[in-house]
């Protein structure tokens, strides 16, 4: 249980944060979602611009360089209105100067001979209520939560405002970084509800009476036109190019000069304004900071009549959350169970469909939705899901290669890392040095032992052991019983192999040595370790099931190893070296004689020089090997070990047989696992203090990197 937990952390921890992440990004207002408007701005201006050629602009900044006054807008508004425009929506508000006077009379009579519409400004003072008030019907079920409500509002003066034909709002509100993105298309001054400047102008320019509003999310009918305003009562824009502007606008002296100005205008909407920055009119759009207010309404004006709006619908959070959760869970599971470059390019692949998707969305529906939120998410779902992981991975490497390292020498192990092509475990043949060990009487040694007891025991002893081996070089092949087996050349090179084999065993006899004197060791009667060696051609290579392979060597230095191992009991030697090994390594050895071992025949034995063995079972004496082949062998060892077992070479060479055959091993020649039964599962627990403290477990040796 304990392992599957760890192994669905990463996904359940990158899944969590996809929830969490699409939430936030889904829900989070303005400012707190700073990154969504500005991307959301680079989708309108990819969206393609609405050019109908109905609307105009007239700019009066470059009249005002000589002044501009009353008289000069009445001249312009006559100017216009003899162009015969469709309608004339002005970005001025009259508020000014509203005594009767000749000009303003004249205004007054020019307004009142084309379908106008006056600006006005929300203001937070009650100035009054603007007129006209167009009519505006609203069915049940309205909802306008967010719509921009003011005390009252900045209006012309009453002789133009009865002259006019409507009034609309020309304020315009940016956002909390001051870009303005969408226009109110209804406001409330007072008491009273106001379509905005563009909208009232296509209203007069379709010749209607009446807006319908309707539904929630409100939406606003203008006879062919249904157009979805939200809950804030608004409508994006998409700006317009400089060339656009250019193209649409004429200046006020070339109206108020006629000619080809004046024919320009006809039929159209003409809004007028005044881009000059000393009128105040600039705002900062998607499109550039300093934009004509003039410019804003005229965009508006074009996108209605083109039905070509840019939209950021109600439930576009709900779709970009739900799309976060889902594009994250697939981000979180291949981060979790996939190769990192795999779980990468699935991220990345997600990424851009979501962010190819919300751009063909805006270009051909004009559907905006929002193009970082959803991918943030899956970033940051798919690379937790991979830091987790891949922290996951890190453990279990510095596990795996702890317990290799436990069977395989550093340097081995660090070669492996750096070039796993090393590792030809598919087959392969080379030759090794094949060492193996064996506890002398340890089934009896054993018997009656508490359970923890033996498995401090062997952890002691096996820790020691192995540690020896891997200084050597040497791999630990298996730990059966009491015994180990070990190669040395395996599965790397290893130079000078049959030496450090040797080298290995003399440390290995010291160490056992000295560990069965200790005293918790001399209590249980613990033996003395059996030592062979023998070089020659192996095969080595992975074997078995699927689900149960075993890296092991085959051949028969591995097979007269184990054999030279038992021949230690009847030579009352401690490590005994195969000819191979003795004839290829550069250690100083003494001969044995020949012995025979069964399935090889006679076989030439040799061990250390200055190794002195005491048998335990089979006197005091010390063997000295100090030996020729042409030495009384077996009456030195009778004399001095009571290996009454053995026949003199002479004889054994004359009979042809000596009664060395190594009855432990059996028949076909195989060293058999006959202790691996042996092997004890008891936890570890403490021995005494001063015992066998300092000693790496068993299951550190054995145990499954999870």
């Amino acid at each position: 249980m304990r392992r599957d937990w760890r192994r669905a952390l990463p996904l359940g921890v990158a899944l969590s944060m996809a929830i969490a992440g699409a939430g936030l990004v889904s829900m989070l207002p303005e400012p707190w979602a700073f990154w969504r408007e500005p991307m959301l701005d680079r989708l309108v201006l990819l969206m393609p611009a609405a050019e109908t050629g109905a609307v105009a602009v007239v700019d009066i900044a470059s009249a005002r360089r000589d002044g501009w006054d009353r008289q000069d807008t009445q001249r312009l508004v006559a100017a216009i209105a003899e162009a015969g425009p469709s309608v004339v929506a002005l970005d001025i508000v009259l508020s000014a100067d509203c005594r009767m006077s000749a000009q303003n009379t004249a205004l007054a009579t020019a307004l009142g001979r084309v379908p106008a519409t006056l600006g006005i400004l929300l203001s937070g003072d009650d100035r009054g209520v603007p007129r006209p008030t167009p009519t505006i019907a609203a069915t049940e079920g309205l909802a306008l939560p967010d719509i921009w409500v003011a005390a009252g509002a900045e209006h012309a003066c009453a002789q133009f405002e009865a002259a006019a034909t409507g009034s609309g709002v020309a304020s315009l509100a940016g956002g909390s970084d001051g870009v303005v993105r969408a226009i109110p298309a209804l406001a409330v001054a007072g008491e009273r509800a106001y379509p905005g400047l563009a909208v009232d102008a296509v209203r007069l320019h379709q010749k209607l009476g009446t807006i319908i509003l309707s539904g929630d999310p409100a939406k606003m009918r203008l006879g062919p036109l249904q157009l979805t305003i939200g809950p804030a009562a608004s409508l994006r824009f998409r700006p317009s190019t400089d060339e656009t502007q250019m193209a649409r606008t004429v200046i006020a002296d070339a109206v108020m000069s006629g000619g080809a100005a004046r024919t320009f205008l006809a039929g159209k909407i003409v809004f007028v304004g005044d881009s000059a920055p000393e009128a105040g009119a600039l705002r900062a759009t998607a499109q550039s900071p300093l934009y004509p207010s003039v410019q804003i309404h005229a965009d508006l004006a074009e996108g209605m009549l083109a039905g070509r709006l840019p939209l950021r619908p109600v439930w576009a959070p709900f779709i970009e959350g739900g799309a976060g959760v889902a594009l994250g869970l697939v981000a979180s599971v291949a981060g979790a169970l996939l190769a990192p470059v795999l779980a990468g390019l699935i991220g990345l692949a997600l990424v851009i469909a979501w962010i190819g998707g919300a751009v063909v969305t805006a270009i051909l529906a004009e559907v905006l939705l929002d193009p970082v939120g959803v991918p943030a998410v899956v970033t940051m779902a798919g690379l937790a899901a991979m830091i987790l992981q891949a922290a996951r991975t890190r453990r279990a490497e510095i596990a795996l290669r702890r317990r290799i390292g436990q069977l395989l020498p550093p340097d081995v192990v660090s070669r492996f890392v750096r070039e796993p092509s090393l590792m030809r475990l598919e087959g392969e043949e080379r030759v090794v040095t094949a060492l193996f060990t064996d506890v002398e009487g340890f089934t009896q040694t054993i018997s009656g032992i508490e359970p923890k007891l033996f498995v401090r025991v062997l952890d002691a002893y096996f820790t020691g052991m192995t540690q020896i081996v891997l200084a050597h070089g040497g791999m630990i092949d298996k730990l059966v019983g009491d015994a180990v087996h070990a190669l040395f050349n395996a599965p790397a090179d290893l130079p000078d192999h049959v030496d450090k084999a040797v080298a290995c065993a003399l440390q290995l006899h010291e160490f056992a040595e000295a560990f069965r004197q200790r005293p918790e060791m001399v209590d249980i009667r613990f033996g003395r370790t059996r030592i062979g060696i023998e070089t020659g051609s192996a095969i080595l290579g992975d074997v078995g099931a699927a689900d149960k392979i075993d890296y092991t060597a085959h051949g028969a230095a591995i097979n007269l190893a184990a054999r030279l191992e038992q021949a230690n009991k009847q030579l009352g030697t401690s490590i005994c070296i195969g000819p191979q090994a003795a004839q290829l390594t550069q250690m100083p050895l003494r001969a044995l004689g020949e012995i025979e071992v069964r399935s090889f025949g006679m076989v030439e034995v040799f061990t250390p020089i200055g190794h002195l063995a005491r048998h335990p079972d089979k006197g005091e004496g010390l063997v000295d090997a100090t030996l020729t082949p042409g030495d009384d062998f077996a009456r030195r060892c009778a004399d001095s070990c009571k290996l009454d077992a053995f026949a003199s070479i002479e004889g054994a060479r004359n009979a042809g047989t000596s009664n060395l055959d190594a009855a432990a091993i059996d028949e076909d020649g195989e060293f058999p696992a006959s202790r691996a039964g042996e092997e004890a599962g008891a936890a570890h627990t403490d021995l005494p203090e001063g015992s066998l403290d300092g000693h790496v477990q068993l299951g550190q040796v054995l145990g499954t990197v999870e």
